[in-house]
């Protein structure tokens, strides 16, 4: 049976939402569309078109996850036009490069409202309009684990097995305001906005698995080091240095979206169970 799914941040080629889309359009039954999403509408148009030039069924919709309003708008657009959604894979992220001179409150601000609030909210605007047996797939990132750099009372909390979103939510904004201050480490968070904000991207993928049964499918996904524009930067000797290692050691692109096309298209359902709210890269279950 033909299928609708979602992919946002899908406007970069080379880029992981990019070749998802192409992946999904490639894989899903005959019949099926692939909405692909990007901020930026030019090149979001000229992902579609680009996908479309190689035969792919894929319609482009604008989308800022920062923005209420421009996630209303995608969900009035997907339930008009198709009714329901079966995959939807949460992209969207940002990363600021190792020599930004963006102050470190400001990153720490930024970066959870996209990767963490951003991803939430598109998934409490769509949650109603997803299919059974639907596959909701969050690109996370080994960045987020749990180790040494974050105090035993955080990963306490954030490991709980009643942890809820509102709980995430309270983890979120005290890091944002102890970042606030300079005092982030010092209160127990590691030194990363990019990882901590995919540590509560992750935790918010294991908590919505609960009240989410099999045969559904949610999961969280890290598709490793990849020679993209994200995990290069813009240009600088650090970004340069990133690249180099992409490039000896890192997937392409489309190995980045191995992992999240084989769960939303390969994993037969009856071992769907195994990786329901679970942490997975490289097509193994990991530690969060």
């Amino acid at each position: 049976m033909a299928q609708v799914a979602l992919v946002t941040g899908a406007n970069r080629s080379p880029g992981i939402g990019n070749e998802i889309a192409r992946g999904l359009a490639q894989k899903l039954p005959a019949g099926s569309t692939v909405i692909l999403t990007s901020r930026d509408r030019a090149m979001g148009l000229e992902a579609e078109a680009g996908l479309k030039e190689e035969g792919l069924n894929v319609v482009f919709q604008q989308l800022d996850v920062c923005d209420a309003a421009s996630v209303e708008a995608l969900q009035a657009f997907v339930s008009t036009t198709f009714g329901g959604l079966d995959v939807i894979v949460n992209n969207a992220g940002l990363a600021f490069p190792m020599a930004d001179p963006t102050p470190f409150p400001e990153q720490a601000r930024r970066t959870v409202e996209v990767n963490y609030y951003g991803t939430k909210r598109v998934i409490e605007s769509l949650r109603p309009l997803l299919r059974p047996g639907f596959c909701l797939v969050g690109i996370s990132s080994t960045a987020g684990q749990l180790g040494s750099s974050w105090s035993p009372a955080l990963k306490q909390r954030l490991l709980a097995e009643d942890l809820t979103v509102a709980g995430l939510d309270a983890i979120a904004e005290e890091f944002v305001a102890a970042a606030a201050t300079g005092r982030h480490k010092d209160l127990g968070f590691p030194g990363t906005a990019y990882g901590t904000s995919k540590t509560l991207m992750t935790q918010l993928h294991r908590v919505l698995a609960r009240d989410m049964p099999s045969p559904c499918l949610v999961t969280a996904v890290c598709p490793g080091l990849c020679r993209t524009y994200m995990a290069t930067g813009r240009g600088t000797f650090m970004s340069n240095v990133l690249w180099l290692v992409s490039f000896v050691v890192g997937n392409s692109a489309a190995g980045g979206a191995d992992t999240p096309l084989w769960l939303c298209c390969e994993l037969p359902e009856e071992d769907r169970a195994e990786y329901h709210g679970k942490f997975v890269r490289g097509r193994a279950i990991c530690a969060y």
